[in-house]
């Protein structure tokens, strides 16, 4: 794998990390605790330009996971003894960013449909506090639920590739990802990409494992 490749993975994984932040910070979709000030404000006509943003930056962020996993595919299944774990790895962590796209939507499309609606679809606060939040553990629950087993697997398949440091952080993170459904753990996961990518900016690819470490890894 190229410098460059790796250069854009660094970036991608950035992209992502950040953008994620900031459209969860941002979009302020109600969750969690009830408040009611923050149900009523999310689905006023306002905050709708701040939702739509936040969404499409967010979509943004998925795809900057998308590259980065694959880029780490590739990086890990460098013999036939990886491929298998490599596979799960990437099938995971693609239906974890299927989820994380599914689940942005739906937290949009809530203040959405509220805006549109107008007058004829205006629902309850309680009721666009449960749809909020149903949507906010698609992103926490089930996405973040798989890229946890994704990043479980990451940790199998990448002996000898990802330094131990890296891979032990993965590994910590891995558990707190399967966590997010509580929601506070899932600041780990934009924190993984960004020390991800910091890393792949600043030493470039990782080095391929020797067979030797394969097959141990293997055994």
């Amino acid at each position: 794998m190229s410098q460059k490749g790796s250069a854009v993975a660094g970036l991608s994984a950035i992209a992502f990390g950040v953008l994620t932040a900031f459209a969860m910070g941002f979009i302020n979709a109600p969750g969690g605790n009830y408040d009611d000030p923050t149900v009523a404000s999310y689905g006023e006509s306002g905050h709708l330009p701040v939702v739509i943003i936040s969404g499409y930056l967010a979509m943004l962020g998925v795809l900057g996971l998308i590259y980065l996993l694959a880029y780490l595919r590739k990086a890990v299944a460098s013999g036939s003894e990886a491929s298998l774990s490599a596979m799960v790895f990437w099938g995971s962590g693609l239906a974890s960013a299927a989820a994380l796209a599914v689940g942005w939507g739906m937290v949009t499309g809530v203040a959405l449909a509220a805006v549109e609606g107008g007058t004829d679809a205006k629902i309850s606060h309680a009721t666009t506090y449960v749809l909020s939040d149903t949507s906010l553990n698609v992103i926490w629950g089930s996405a973040g639920v798989l890229l946890g087993f994704s990043l479980f697997t990451l940790v199998i398949a990448s002996r000898g590739t990802l330094p131990n440091w890296l891979r032990w952080t993965t590994m910590v993170v891995a558990v707190m990802a399967v966590g997010a459904p509580a929601f506070f753990p899932s600041f780990a996961i934009p924190l993984w990409a960004l020390v991800m990518g910091v890393r792949l900016l600043l030493v470039g690819r990782f080095p391929l494992a020797s067979a030797a470490v394969r097959q141990a890894a293997a055994s």
